[in-house]
């Protein structure tokens, strides 16, 4: 049966019964939200407001060079807390005017700003409009978790209303400027302004403070970084709110919005420096522990040399990938730690080619043989013991019993005998057979003690074939050896911090060079003098171009498993190591002159330019005398042939004929093998 229309009744939508409804159910639900609110706010789990008020967030401890600049930082949210009257007026109101222009008038939550968002919510039929005040975004960052639920909503109000009552608008700025995530890693406003621009937040200008609150409603959406655009556009947005809000005029804000931006580049000084820092953090943690050392800004201050460690770094990983390319290899390592021989403060280190693939430090961690490299130990405990630069001895085959069933003939890379020669050759062609026969005439025990007097600590085999390094050692016992070398016998003791203070200043600790007379100084000069023969005719000449003070030795293990070269100047050495974290051969000849020995004349190439290039200082007890070194005797007065050469007082050679054969080291292809 159809129904018969009242007269009366209009027709078309029931707009009255509809606004009615709408009308009740608002009315219900803000009865609702008022009943939730209250019996949250009495019953509900809050934290106390004197928390914010205590703010003490996790914050930056800075890591500095020897020449006082940051060069690392140690953080778990990357924030350099600053007082808010270090902020400036721009930088605040531009904050302000982005994301909540009513600050100065609300108290804690913007009543019709909620309304607002709701209306254009409905419009849009989703999420398009926020309505959370600052004081509203500083509560939940301090206090509660991201989740989006109508609980957590309701808490963040009750905060925001309590600590409006605890704390005036300057703090809860000074707590929201400070806490706020802006992008590429950086929490608050200083950490930000270091980050983009390389400059304190008190420097920004009006277009710079206005790009950083760009951000703060998605930092990666509007990253300057990745989004120019979006941030120029956001930018213009921000501007454009303070210019309404009465902050600047129209004509500031268009002249801000066109001025030149200039981003400070990302940092890859910490990528290129990652093994010290880490070493640095390891230590710090371990005796401070990490609560202390995020929460209380420590200033490090460090032995690393920036240029140095720049190029260390490059010299590695460019040597290494030239190795790589050339032989098809995949998985080769290296290594480099500089040290300054007069005080042991660690100048640069690398220890491995990739810090993300593998953090094992091969320059602390890892022990290698250290093949010829070991030979300057051997030959300072000869000279130690009476030898001079030109004292003979015997490059002929020899052979030992092992066993009642094995013999040891130790051989040259060569294949070749060159007799008697001095020293000064022997070393410098770096032959076996003269390295072995020499250790055999000193003993095991003297070159045993003579490497623990250079700082060798790891273990050492007592038997001659420690003659061509065949116990492992790490690259910072080798260079620390070198070094002694280097300093005229003083042993300096390595480190890696010279002071770390809290965020009051105070000194926590302090290291201060330490060194000790390990070897007499003209044992440790004229085992300087025999290693610059190696750069000037033996197995290093090809880098003998660098500078005619430097002195080294390279060292490369049988099967040609690892390549070392380390050597350097009076005031930086180096060790240089490459080869694979399993040891396997490099393959055919690729012995330390073509492999470590490039990575290490690239370094020093650019190190050269940090410090003099300057002559080893010679000893009290040296003198000088011209000889040949084919017959190890003087030559007459006023002779132009043969080599000045040093000897330790009384120890000259006595006067022989005119020089014979030619008198610089002539004989051999070089050998730097087991």
């Amino acid at each position: 049966m159809s129904r018969n229309l009242d007269p009366g009744e209009p027709a078309g939508f029931p707009w009255k019964k509809l606004l009615l409804i709408v009308f009740v159910a608002g009315l219900c639900f803000v009865l609702g939200a008022g009943a939730g609110l209250v019996l949250l706010a009495k019953f509900g789990d809050f934290p106390t407001i004197e928390e914010a008020a205590a703010y003490r967030p996790s914050v930056t401890s800075k890591i500095f060079d020897r020449n006082n600049r940051v060069v690392g930082e140690i953080y778990l949210e990357k924030r350099n807390v600053v007082p808010f009257k270090a902020i400036p007026p721009h930088v605040v109101n531009a904050f302000v005017a982005a994301e909540d222009a009513n600050f100065f008038q609300h108290k804690g939550v913007d009543y019709f700003a909620i309304v607002r968002a709701i209306g254009k919510d409905v419009l849009s039929g989703g999420y398009a409009q926020g309505a959370s005040t600052i004081t509203q975004q500083t509560v939940k960052s301090l206090f509660l978790t991201p989740e989006k639920s109508i609980g957590r909503k309701l808490k963040e109000l009750i905060l925001a209303y309590r600590i409006e009552r605890k704390l005036s608008k300057e703090e809860i700025l000074y707590l929201y400027l400070n806490q706020i995530y802006l992008g590429d890693g950086a929490y608050g406003v200083e950490a930000a302004a270091q980050t983009y621009f390389a400059r304190g937040v008190s420097s920004l200008t009006v277009a710079e403070g206005a790009l950083l609150a760009g951000l703060a409603q998605a930092p990666t959406r509007y990253s300057p970084r990745s989004h120019i655009d979006r941030a120029k556009a956001r930018q213009r947005y921000v501007l454009r709110r303070m210019a309404e809000v009465g902050f600047i005029d129209k004509e500031a804000a268009e002249r801000a919005y066109n001025a030149r931006l200039a981003l400070a580049p990302p940092s890859t000084f910490r990528s290129k420096a990652a093994y010290f820092l880490e070493h640095v953090r390891n230590y710090l943690q371990e005796k401070y522990g990490t609560e202390a050392i995020t929460r209380s800004e420590f200033k490090i201050y460090t032995t690393i040399d920036g240029r140095l460690q720049e190029a260390a770094y490059d010299a590695v990983t460019q040597g290494i990938r030239r190795m790589e390319e050339a032989n098809r290899y995949k998985g080769l390592q290296g290594a480099l730690l500089c040290m300054d021989p007069n005080s042991g403060g660690v100048l640069a280190m690398v220890g491995g080619v990739d810090f993300g693939a593998s953090q094992f430090n091969r320059a602390l961690q890892a022990r290698r043989q250290p093949g010829s490299a070991f030979k300057p130990v051997v030959y300072s405990a000869a000279l130690d013991k009476g030898k001079t630069v030109v004292s003979t001895v015997d490059d002929s085959p020899i052979e030992f019993t092992r066993s009642e069933t094995e013999m040891w003939k130790p051989k040259n890379y060569d294949g070749t005998f060159l007799g008697p020669i001095p020293l000064l050759e022997a070393l410098a062609k770096s032959r076996n057979l003269a390295t072995v026969r020499l250790l055999n005439e000193i003993g095991v025990d003297t070159a045993i003690r003579m490497a623990r007097d250079l700082g060798i600590q790891s273990p050492i085999e007592r038997n001659l074939s420690i003659a061509l390094g065949s116990s492992g050692v790490t690259p910072l016992e080798m260079a620390t050896a070198y070094s002694t070398f280097a300093a005229g016998g003083q042993r300096p003791t390595p480190f890696f911090i010279r002071e770390v203070q809290n965020a009051q200043g105070q000194v926590l600790e302090r290291t201060e060079p330490r060194a000790v007379q390990a070897i007499a100084p003209e044992t440790a000069y004229l085992t300087i003098r025999l290693m610059q023969e190696v750069l000037r005719t033996g197995t290093g000449a090809s880098a003998k171009g660098l500078s005619p003070n430097l002195a080294g030795k390279t060292g490369t293990t049988n099967e040609n498993t690892d390549a070392w070269f380390i050597g350097g100047s009076p005031d930086l050495i180096a060790a240089v190591w490459v080869g694979f974290d399993t040891p396997a051969s490099l393959g055919g000849r690729q012995s330390a002159a073509s492999v470590a020995l490039p990575i290490w004349a690239q370094f020093f190439s650019r190190a050269l330019g940090s410090v003099p290039d300057r002559e080893f200082p010679v000893p009290a007890g040296i003198t000088f005398a011209r000889v040949d070194p084919a017959t190890g005797k003087a030559l007459p007065p006023g002779s132009g042939e043969g080599m000045m050469l040093p000897f330790r007082l009384g120890t000259v050679p006595e006067t022989g004929g005119p020089a014979g054969k030619p008198t610089a080291p002539r004989r051999g292809a070089g050998d730097d093998l087991l």
